[in-house]
This record gives C-alpha cells, structure tokens and sequence, in this order.
C-alpha cells in the first residue's frame, strides 16, 4: 500500500503538511494484537475540507508551472480520500499475510474522512507495509521474559534540537510560533495487548491496553518531540508465544 494512505504513524506525512497548511490532521489507530502474534489494526484518519481545497489550488498551481506534485510548491494530498483508490492501492502493493477487512469514507461537520481495517498474520507482516514507512517497529523479551514492543515515529531530529525548558524564553517563543503551525493537530494511538500491561510511556493505561494521545494545542512542546518519539509497552508473556523480530534499523546496525 502507498504512504500516502495515512499508516501507523504516518506521523511523517502529518508533519510536512501542517506545517505547508496548519495543523488541520486527525489521526487514530488501533493496534489490536492476539496471542498467538496475529491482529487488525483500525486507522480513521481525516482532513478539513478547506485544507483539501488549499492542496488542490497548489497542485493545479504547480502543474500549470510544468512542476510534479512532488516538486516545488505542488502538494498533493497525502492522505487518499477515495475508497476505491485506496482499494486498489492495497490489493496492489498490499505485502502476504495482510488482509483488507473494511474500507469506508465520509464526510462530517466539513472533514472527510476514511475508515479502514486490516488484519495480518503477524507484527513482521504488518511492518513490510508502506504504513510503517516513516517509522520503526521491533519486538522482542527483556530480561524478565515479557515482551517488550517498541514503535518509533521517526528519526529525524527534533524541533528545535535542544532540550525544550520553559524557563528558556527562546525556547518558550519558539515553541509558541511552532505551536500556532501545527495547531488542531491530534494522533491517538492505541496498542491492545494480548495479556496485561506490565510497564508503558502511554499517556494511559488501563489492563491491557495503552494509548498515546499527540495533542498541540493541549501541549505545545509535542512539536519537539514528535519526531524522535518511541512508544514503549511491555506486556505478560503467559501464556502468549510471539515471535520477536527487529525493526530495519536495527538489522541495519547488526555486523
């Protein structure tokens, strides 16, 4: 599937777009896994309808300039907002042992939005899709011999690059600017474990389930953080048999 279906963490993605237009991105999904290392994952992402139209005046501006939609000012719209688009997208480059559940748009209150569901065999599986192209995603057991599931949004460095301290006044303005770019941006991302939580960097927890939620205009430092971000969530190994794997990275770094 093309990354231009928003995936987990299509953080990437959210991230040049609010700052070419505004924070004007919602974004939620869950990642459901069983113990036997199968599981969905439900994605809703949406856009304002205003936004959409400022990206179809930039493309039309930029293909009268003989520019792709990749290059220059042209932008096109990162998110597909067309189901049998995103339909044909995913039998077409979708990797084996994923499947397309269901696949719904809709437009509310001047959003459009798109509502999909996939299932996989295994996390290993769900990693080969374009979903997790801007980010990393690895399992594997700690000491105690739960598994611990990393998934990280990105690898680029974080804006600005130093600490984020509120008595730093520079800081303070930097952040303010940054905030008023991406706001109205909000990404909750939910992680439902096969057994109980044991440990998590979520912003809630509740028996087996973790979810982060990336609010700017509740915390404006997010801005700084978002792209160096990893999602942590250690859960009970008993009774459950996955098979551990490495994100890219890290096969990458192995000798």
């Amino acid at each position: 599937m093309k990354s231009n279906t928003c995936g987990w963490i299509g953080l990437a993605v959210a991230l040049t777009l609010v700052v070419l237009l505004g924070g004007c991105v919602k974004v939620e999904q869950t990642l459901t896994l069983a113990k036997d290392g199968s599981g969905t994952l439900d994605i809703r992402y949406g856009m304002s309808e205003q936004t959409l139209a400022q990206l179809a005046a930039m493309q039309q501006i930029a293909e009268r300039m003989g520019q792709t939609a990749t290059e220059g000012a042209g932008a096109a719209p990162p998110f597909d907002f067309d189901a049998a688009t995103v339909r044909q997208q995913f039998e077409t480059h979708h990797p084996e042992g994923i499947a397309l559940i269901s696949l719904e748009s809709e437009t509310l209150d001047g959003w459009k939005y798109m509502n999909l569901k996939l299932s996989f065999e295994d996390l290993a599986a769900l990693q080969q899709t374009q979903l997790f192209s801007d980010g990393q995603m690895s399992l594997s057991r700690n000491a105690a011999g739960n598994y611990v599931l990393r998934l990280s949004i990105g690898t680029g460095e974080a804006i600005p690059s130093s600490p984020v301290t509120a008595d730093d006044p520079t800081q303070a303005a930097i952040m303010q600017q940054m905030a008023g770019l991406f706001a109205g941006m909000r990404i909750v991302t939910t992680v439902v474990a096969p057994s109980a939580v044991i440990a998590s960097n979520a912003t809630k927890l509740e028996d087996r389930t973790a979810t982060w939620v990336f609010d700017v205009d509740e915390d404006p430092t997010l801005v700084a953080q978002l792209q160096q971000m990893e999602l942590r969530l250690v859960f009970d190994s008993q009774g459950v048999e996955l098979t551990e794997f490495a994100s890219p990275l890290e096969e990458e770094s192995r000798p």
